[in-house]
């Protein structure tokens, strides 16, 4: 995200905090565009479509989501990782922008010709499940591992 122009940067912070707020569906590119203080022209010069729009949220969602991770579990490994995982998870859903799976949502609102979408919140689930098997592995506990995972989903 650091590459990207502060117009470009702009837009997706914008585009973030819209679909987070309300859905994909219901927010429309000349929602963003206003919001942003973008003009069309700049926004079709970073982005050339909604579609485009709502992966670059996806992909950039996911890179904050892994780096916050990441930083909150520290050097700690097995069940000490596991539950840094569940408290990090627990301050998310305590903070006034939550709204649920960011994730989640793109997939429900997508059409199935909409696989680009689907397949980057799939990668980011898959991504969480493997951090949970990796420490339940580490702990001596993999056969929890899945277990662990639907509760980290079904909490959100």
């Amino acid at each position: 995200i650091s590459w990207m122009s502060k117009s470009a940067l702009k837009i997706l912070d914008t585009a973030e905090r819209l679909f987070n707020e309300n859905s994909f569906v219901g927010v429309g590119v000349d929602l963003i565009r206003d919001e942003s203080g973008c003009s069309k022209t700049t926004m079709y010069t970073y982005y050339k479509n909604k579609n485009q729009l709502v992966k670059s949220v996806l992909t950039a969602r996911d890179e904050k989501f892994k780096q916050s991770l990441f930083q909150y579990i520290g050097a700690a490994k097995g069940i000490y990782a596991i539950n840094k995982i569940f408290d990090w998870h627990m301050e998310w859903f305590q903070q006034d922008s939550f709204k649920g799976c960011l994730f989640v949502r793109a997939v429900a609102e997508s059409s199935q010709s909409e696989q680009d979408i689907i397949s980057i919140s799939k990668r980011h689930k898959q991504w969480i499940k493997d951090l949970v098997s990796e420490h339940c592995l580490s702990a001596g506990h993999q056969d929890l591992s899945e277990l662990i995972y639907t509760l980290i989903e079904g909490l959100i």
